[in-house]
């Protein structure tokens, strides 16, 4: 398939390579700014363009992979939805549920292709959770907790990406770069159910920044399911890429997820008859999967699962928990936050 991607960050430039690692041609590139935008060109050996519309006008792709400036998402999204033309969507969507809302309605109305690049849908212990669910062996579900904690925030001030630290741009920290991962594995296990926030913690005390380096928020929903999703810019540099980690705590069994001591990620499922451990993928081969599923279903005509609606509703989580923390000085901070 011919892919255009429009802008370089977040993922917008790998979410490229892994498309073109797939067997697909990227024919058009857009970033607003000359020198990310270049960059694009000289990787991709393709024109480039400065706004989204251009992009798509010139190059009539058949996918688009939609990155870039938070509060810039939704406007490219909304680019595609005129046009019809299929995308796939990096996290985090946008800087706020408010701003995506109206994009994803009208991709909803005219039925424009989405799928949201979200690896953890790939991932191997999803897979074993899912099927102990749906066999019985893990019970009901009474726990879900996530950690994704990354290097510090200074890692993105000599990159394009460097407006990730700007939260008028952002629309804040790690909560507001990382948490869609945790909350859309939460959402993929409870559902519908109806969801609220009981807890929330958003901390600058380990780099002093204007954005929080550490995030919590504690979910709840009406029959008693309770969700603790981490996000973090507090691991430190130059080690590994990140502390990672899941908890399903079930009526019958509970499954983990963390990393050996080679760095791979091993799931153990505990159960009153002992502990089984096996390997996860890689992040890598996730994004893979997810990707190729989604062109899959784009050249098939089929459905994708998570969609823009699901990103609206990972957005409106990720404001409560915010609006939430912001309640209390106890909560937020202790240095100056935007």
């Amino acid at each position: 398939m011919k892919i255009v991607v429009l802008s370089y960050s977040h993922h917008g430039r790998s979410m490229a390579r892994t498309a073109h690692g797939l067997g697909h041609e990227i024919v058009g590139v857009m970033d607003g700014e000359p020198a990310p935008r270049q960059q694009l060109m000289d990787d991709f050996q393709c024109p480039g363009y400065e706004t989204a519309v251009a992009c798509l006008d010139a190059s009539k792709p058949d996918a688009a992979l939609v990155a870039g400036k938070h509060i810039e998402m939704p406007a490219h999204v909304q680019a595609c939805v005129d046009r019809r033309i299929p995308y796939l969507l990096d996290k985090p969507f946008a800087d706020s549920a408010n701003r995506l809302r109206p994009a994803a309605e009208a991709s909803e109305k005219y039925g424009v292709f989405s799928a949201l690049v979200l690896p953890n849908r790939a991932s191997r212990i999803v897979s074993v959770v899912q099927e102990m669910v749906a066999d019985g062996s893990l019970g009901e579900l009474v726990l879900y907790s996530s950690r994704l904690n990354n290097g510090p925030p200074s890692r993105y001030d000599p990159t394009p990406s460097a407006w990730h630290n700007d939260p008028s741009i952002s629309g804040g920290g790690c909560w507001a770069v990382e948490a869609a991962h945790g909350i859309d594995t939460f959402l993929q296990f409870v559902g519908d159910r109806e969801i609220t926030v009981i807890g929330a913690v958003m901390s600058n005390s380990m780099h002093s920044r204007g954005v929080e380096d550490s995030g919590i928020g504690v979910l709840r929903t009406e029959d008693g399911i309770t969700g603790i999703i981490e996000s973090g810019y507090t691991y430190p540099s130059g080690t590994r890429g990140g502390d990672h980690f899941f908890r399903f705590v079930g009526t019958k069994a509970s499954v983990f997820e963390q990393y050996g001591r080679n760095g791979e990620p091993l799931i153990e499922v505990h159960t009153t008859e002992g502990v089984q451990f096996s390997e996860d993928i890689s992040h890598g081969e996730r994004i893979q999967g997810i990707m190729g599923s989604a062109f899959d279903a784009i050249r098939d005509g089929g459905t994708f699962e998570p969609t823009v609606t699901d990103a609206v509703r990972i957005l409106e989580i990720q404001d409560a928990v915010y609006a939430h923390a912001r309640q209390g000085v106890t909560t937020h901070g202790p240095h100056p936050m935007g």
